[in-house]
């Protein structure tokens, strides 16, 4: 009997993300800027299967009109709700049926400065004067079009660009082809490897692309405002130098091409858009990294490894992603002279993780919502405290099982999703004896565990 899909997918941390009922198999997207990039067209189609017999479905969409909804190429009723698209196909789905739903919708593009002034920074797309960016994580694709909006419903893309023939257009994927027509450029890429909404990156502006031969065979294509390919340089050849060190700890990039975009503004944050990093472009100058910020560019580029490649099954394990980040960008700078990552944990561990774990709950299962009102599920305590539950873990197994359980996890689980008891297990499996016993007290446990090895450091008293 027929049945409606559920709305959400169940995550443990926002229940409502994510759609029912059905596996995404591909999508593809169509944007279609207006003249002055205030505004766009968006036609979403989503190739699913449906995984129960479905007489009604869902899509994320937050704002805008809806313009039309197909099924099949069939015109389907819909109804909203402020976060869902309720679609009701003209016949049922059977269960395993392959299908396509097709969206468009119309929608403004917000300001960045109207970003920067509200309240709290919503995932969106912004535009400041001739400059396009999106910024999505972690559920901020619903805002641009209608999607199923979780990483575990990833999936190979299509995005195809159109806007003024004077601004250039770039997407994650391969270009595959561009058309111009009288005043405009249609550009189409293409993502072979599954995509995350969250992911997804669409930049319009006055830019160039610089293209590079990079290390380990990979293809470098980077986005640079015109006029300032001489002044990011230093920060390019860090991007060139951090994926060496990378993959000589994590094995090969899992992508054919990577790359940044040197942003002149950046609404929501520095973004490991998959394929195509959003970065500061200010940081990528000497005086930027005369700050610090060849960290941060070693940290978003590790997420290609844990985050995109292998993305969360859910909210929850977002440690994964961020706590790995964390530990490679202090073991990048470990390995520059800068602050040793043994002192840089024993500070997080005296100092800071009692009172983390005290205020968000345990690290693969923080209490409430972390998407509360002033809440973020992006908190110190998946940064810091993942990164000091890795390092003791690598006390425990030592140095050479320890990489070996991480490049496994990259390899084993290369484009597709994996979660907590995943790691555990997979952990478990490398070393050769059980290792629940001593993570899940990391992961599950609300008080900091002994650190292995180090006797004499002691986490101070809970705030």
């Amino acid at each position: 009997m027929p049945r409606p899909g559920s709305a959400g997918l169940g995550d443990l941390a926002q229940p409502m993300l994510g759609n029912g009922g059905y596996d995404v198999t591909h999508w593809d997207l169509d944007l279609r800027f207006t003249d002055d990039l205030s505004a766009y067209g968006a036609t979403t189609q989503v190739s699913a299967r449906a995984t129960q017999a479905l007489s009604r479905f869902d899509l994320a969409l937050v704002g805008g009109g809806v313009d039309a909804v197909t099924v099949d190429g069939l015109t389907a009723t819909w109804t909203r709700t402020a976060t869902e698209l309720q679609i009701t196909p003209p016949r049922a789905i059977q269960a395993g049926t392959p299908f396509r739903v097709a969206v468009t919708v119309h929608k403004p593009v917000v300001t960045v400065a109207s970003v920067w002034t509200s309240r709290s920074v919503t995932p969106t797309i912004a535009r400041q004067d001739d400059w396009v960016e999106t910024s999505f994580q972690p559920s901020g694709a619903r805002r641009l079009a209608a999607f199923a909006d979780h990483p575990a419903q990833k999936a190979p893309a299509a995005i195809t660009l159109t806007a003024p023939s004077r601004f250039n257009a770039i997407a994650n994927g391969e270009l595959v082809g561009s058309r111009r027509n009288t005043t405009t450029t249609t550009r189409t890429f293409r993502s072979a490897e599954p995509l995350a909404p969250e992911l997804l990156q669409v930049i319009v502006g006055r830019f160039g692309v610089l293209r590079s031969a990079g290390p380990g065979g990979v293809r470098l294509r980077h986005v640079v405002p015109r006029g300032r390919a001489r002044a990011v340089a230093p920060g390019l050849r860090i991007v060139s130098r951090g994926l060496a060190f990378l993959q000589a700890r994590l094995g090969p990039l899992p992508l054919r091409q990577y790359g940044v975009v040197a942003a002149p503004v950046i609404a929501g944050g520095e973004l490991e858009s998959q394929g195509l990093t959003l970065l500061w472009g200010r940081g990528l100058t000497g005086q930027g990294l005369s700050w610090g910020y060849d960290g941060t560019i070693v940290h978003e580029t590790a997420h290609e490894w844990f985050g995109n490649s292998v993305s969360p099954r859910r909210w929850t394990d977002l440690w994964l992603n961020e706590g790995h980040a964390t530990y490679y960008e202090l073991l990048w700078g470990d390995a520059q002279g800068e602050l040793g990552l043994d002192r840089t944990m024993r500070q997080i561990y005296e100092r800071r993780a009692g009172s983390l774990l005290a205020r968000y709950g345990p690290l693969a299962a923080p209490h409430g919502s972390p998407w509360g009102p002033g809440l973020s599920p992006f908190s110190n305590l998946v940064y810091e405290v993942g990164a000091l539950a890795l390092y003791a873990l690598r006390l425990e197994v030592g140095d050479d099982t320890f990489t070996r359980i991480e490049r496994t996890w990259v390899a084993r689980h290369r484009h597709g999703v994996a979660g907590t008891d995943d790691f555990i297990a997979l952990a478990g499996e490398v070393a050769g004896r059980d290792l629940g016993p001593f993570l899940r007290p990391w992961l599950e446990g609300r008080t900091v565990p002994p650190m292995p090895g180090r006797p004499d450091w002691k986490p101070a008293a809970r705030a």
